[in-house]
């Protein structure tokens, strides 16, 4: 190519130096038609003719038209500027872009990626902080959400305080792991009557799931000795048929979708000052409306959680339900906590704590406790693990049977 280019050069200089055509095409070796190619170049672009020009096609059919090209960067910055308040915790990515121009009728209809390339190439994506990924030493035995309501996450947020007020608030936080639906109450403290007023509230809202999982906040599983006899947050999830699941203690991120959406919401909802209850519980409103009929997800078609529920047959607690707040009796089902086995062979669930055997140390390990027949199944990786025992006893079946079966009112 060197060789070309120069040659180029040097027909022209000689050229332009009074040579004849036959001349230069004898010393360069060239012929007429390389030569008058590259003379009429020069005489209309000048030196710059004398480049080889692109071999892209000059149309390409599948480029996006540039109307379509600017609706998208006007939806972007309508989403971007949140001047109503029901926009305030909107979506701005390519999924929200999308989902407004099939309401809008636009066509032709752009896929995510190319919304996705259109405010790349314009300088109007936020670029993710990409981290790596934790080196696993052991298999964790997560539980799997096919669909709405298999499985709802909850956690806490607080304390939280008003502007000039000494009261500490709350937020309870229920999230489904499909579908991204969200319910969200404010309370004034964590005890447990406030936990089981809003696991009735969600299961209004949201419906009844197979599974709920919870850290282990004492509000939640008990303290000290009570906890051997179940907590009434158990006893209400198996009165209704929700099998609870506890996350290892000092675990945060093995509940991580309600964790994540803590994350984001909270700067968005901070950043506004409150000086009553009743304004921090009108945000919380229009933030979970938002988060329900607003943010639109790849998983769902495209669709938002309140318009993929529609399509199902839940099972959503009346309205004018009361849900139990008194101590119910033990109802037959199953309660799991997940447990990393100590260096000593152990595991602590329900103030208690059981040997299982040091060739499990370092491992995930899923107890099931079965209330019906008051047995603990340990499941390691999928399979049974050979009987626990109680470090102050015999076999976990002759420990658990008489402590499910006693009553205690102070719980």
């Amino acid at each position: 190519m060197n060789d070309e280019f120069s040659d180029r050069h040097r027909a022209i200089q000689m050229r332009l130096a009074g040579h004849s055509v036959p001349q230069i095409c004898g010393s360069l070796q060239r012929s007429r038609r390389w030569f008058h190619t590259w003379w009429n170049r020069y005489l209309e672009f000048g030196p710059d003719g004398l480049f080889d020009f692109t071999h892209a096609a000059h149309h390409v059919a599948r480029r996006i038209p540039p109307e379509l090209e600017r609706t998208i960067v006007t939806v972007r910055r309508r989403l971007e500027a949140r001047w109503h308040p029901g926009a305030r915790y909107q979506l701005v990515g390519a999924s929200a872009i999308l989902a407004e121009l099939q309401a809008l009728h636009i066509r032709p209809l752009p896929c995510e990626r190319t919304i996705e390339r259109v405010l790349q190439r314009l300088g109007l994506t936020v670029p993710r902080v990409r981290l790596a990924r934790w080196i696993l030493t052991t298999a964790y035995p997560t539980p799997l959400a096919r669909t709405s309501n298999d499985l709802h996450q909850v956690d806490f947020v607080g304390p939280l305080y008003l502007k000039g007020k000494r009261q500490r608030y709350y937020i309870l936080v229920c999230k489904d792991v499909f579908d991204g639906a969200v319910c969200l109450k404010l309370s004034r403290s964590r005890k447990m009557d406030q936990v089981l007023t809003f696991l009735g509230d969600c299961w209004k809202t949201l419906g009844r799931p197979a599974q709920v999982q919870f850290d282990n906040a004492r509000e939640l599983v008990g303290w000290g000795p009570a906890a051997r006899y179940l907590s009434r947050v158990i006893r209400l999830c198996l009165r209704f048929g929700v099998e609870p699941i506890f996350i290892p203690p000092r675990r945060p991120q093995y509940n991580g979708s309600v964790e994540n959406f803590n994350g984001w919401f909270q700067p968005q909802l901070l950043q506004r000052r409150y000086t009553r209850p009743a304004q921090l519980k009108r945000e919380l409103q229009r933030l979970q409306e938002a988060v329900n009929t607003q943010h639109v997800h790849r998983r769902l078609g495209g669709l938002t959680p309140a318009q993929y529920r529609r399509r199902l047959k839940l099972q959503i607690l009346p309205a004018q339900f009361t849900v139990p707040i008194e101590l119910l009796p033990i109802a037959t089902g199953r309660v799991t906590f997940i447990r990393l086995v100590t260096p000593h062979g152990n595991i602590h669930l329900l103030s208690q704590t059981f040997w299982i055997g040091k060739r499990l140390r370092g491992q995930y390990i899923k107890a099931v406790l079965d209330t019906a027949r008051g047995q603990l199944t340990v499941y390691v990786q999928g399979r049974v693990c050979p009987c626990p025992r109680h470090r102050r006893g015999g076999p976990v079946r002759q420990t658990l049977v008489v402590q499910v079966s006693d009553e205690v009112t102070d719980i």
